[in-house]
């Protein structure tokens, strides 16, 4: 049987500078000076709207400029330091540079793959439930995200409220929506992340639900802020210079196009519900740019270091691999995004657990990526060298030819070193007596243990109560 014991997730300590300070200055004073000098055709009229009230001033039709000074007065409003609120207290998270958080899902998936193997098929609520149930098993997972799987058609509203719902009673961990585009949907989420809470002080304190999204989302994003709960949403892409072309030339000109629209984006928010979460969602396809790749690990990391810059966490979309199967492929394409994002210091890597683009949902992949990121959190940690780890006392008293294994220092550290779960460190003949087991099956026996055995704390009767009288009566 598989080990599930827990992988180390340390916080992140190393920084990982692909551009240098200057460079940082350079692009975030260039995405202010778009906005400023060329500016912003919102998406909606709520968006336009939201920034004519900021201060922002009419241009050409449909446009509107932001003055630099109104662009930083509401990234300083957004606060440094968001904390996402679970079912359980002990399980609430908090987004901040370094924070190395892992979520389980992307944008809900509409196919999931079975266990069992075979080819993937249409997401079912069994499904949805299973893949929140193993997110929370996975001790490396610290939210999740989507919901990881979706049957309903984005236009029903009352099946995406049931999914929500499948996916709050089937983990404790905070859960991140993506691409929620309707207003009274969103209106009757909030009220789900309501009933969770005691009142509306504990909603804003620890807040159950949060949205991420693209400009499509901002009217729900809207909706959410206002009652209190973190959003990431853009209102459209800042205007090119009339000299450009249509396409971004490079990745300095995609990074400074999009830096610019999450710093919009959180004015328009900020507009509308000052002081809300905003947590600035890195996805590179929202950047015209392929989803996995040097480009894609490229921009994500400075696209991190510029928003460091203007105080704003970043979700990483770093697990995003079009690979269709759990193979070397979507190991490589998660290794070398979740390092980098985590190293640049982003507050959250998403996406754990797609396949195809984020169109499968794969409880052995997600198993595969929680290992991965635990691997990459552990190097990012860098080397603490303080008197704990040093341990010239206890040198000292071993002495040359001592035993260290007596010392209460070698057993409060002893289990430090990371440990794999998946990947196999013995011999041959070790591997060979043990069933020549491949990551990929022992990913398969570990979801399949986890799945088995761990049960999710179950909502209380009235909770539980509350959030399906919302669903029934959303008016949807």
């Amino acid at each position: 049987m598989t080990d599930p014991r827990p992988s180390a997730a340390p916080r992140s300590r190393l920084d990982l500078h692909l551009l240098a300070r200057e460079d940082v200055e350079r692009v975030y004073a260039a995405a202010l000076d778009r906005l400023a000098r060329d500016g912003v055709a919102p998406a909606c009229v709520e968006a336009r709207e939201a920034l004519l009230a900021a201060g922002a001033t009419r241009a050409r039709e449909g446009m509107v400029r932001l003055a630099r000074d109104l662009v930083e007065e509401a990234a300083a409003r957004a606060p440094k330091r968001v904390v996402l609120g679970a079912r359980s207290r002990d399980r609430d998270v908090v987004l901040e540079p370094g924070g190395c958080l892992l979520a389980a899902g992307g944008r809900p998936a509409p196919q999931a793959q079975p266990l069992a193997g075979g080819p993937p098929r249409a997401a079912t609520l069994s499904d949805l439930e299973g893949a929140c149930r193993l997110a929370d098993a996975l001790p490396d997972v610290g939210l999740v995200i989507g919901p990881p799987l979706s049957a309903a058609a984005e236009s029903d509203g009352r099946a995406r409220l049931a999914e929500i719902g499948c996916a709050l009673r089937s983990t404790t961990k905070h859960l991140q929506l993506t691409g929620l585009t309707s207003p009274a949907t969103a209106a009757a989420a909030a009220d789900m992340a309501g009933a969770l809470c005691d009142d509306d002080v504990g909603r804003r304190r620890r807040p159950p639900l949060s949205l991420l999204g693209g400009a499509e989302t901002f009217e729900a994003a809207v909706v959410f802020a206002r009652r209190g709960l973190p959003v990431g949403t853009f209102v459209a892409p800042p205007a090119a210079p009339p000299s450009a072309d249509p396409e971004p030339a490079d990745l300095a000109e995609a990074v400074v196009a999009f830096v610019a629209a999450v710093l919009v984006g959180n004015a328009a928010i900020q507009a509308r519900a000052p002081g809300v979460a905003y947590v600035a969602p890195v996805w590179p396809a929202l950047a015209g740019l392929p989803a996995t790749g040097p480009d894609a690990a490229t921009f994500i990391a400075a696209a991190t270091q510029v928003l460091a810059r203007a105080g704003l966490p970043a979700a990483a979309g770093a697990f995003a691999t079009s690979a269709p199967t759990s193979d070397w492929e979507a190991c490589t394409d998660g290794s070398f995004a979740a390092l980098s994002s985590a190293l640049a210091g982003a507050a959250l890597v998403s996406g754990a657990g797609t396949l195809r683009g984020g169109d499968v949902f794969s409880p052995q992949q997600l198993v595969a990526d929680a290992e991965i990121f635990s691997w990459c959190a552990s190097i990012a940690a860098g080397i603490v060298v303080d008197d704990e780890t040093l341990a010239v006392e206890t040198i000292k008293r071993v002495g040359i030819g001592g035993n260290f294994l007596g010392q209460r220092h070698t057993r409060r550290h002893m289990k430090d070193v990371w440990q794999p779960r998946l990947l196999d460190r013995t011999s041959w003949d070790a591997w060979m007596a043990g069933g020549r087991q491949g990551a990929a099956e022992k990913a398969s026996a570990l979801a399949g243990v986890l799945l088995a055995g761990h049960e999710v704390l179950s909502l209380d009767a009235e909770p539980a109560a509350k959030l399906e009288r919302i669903i029934a009566t959303a008016g949807l």
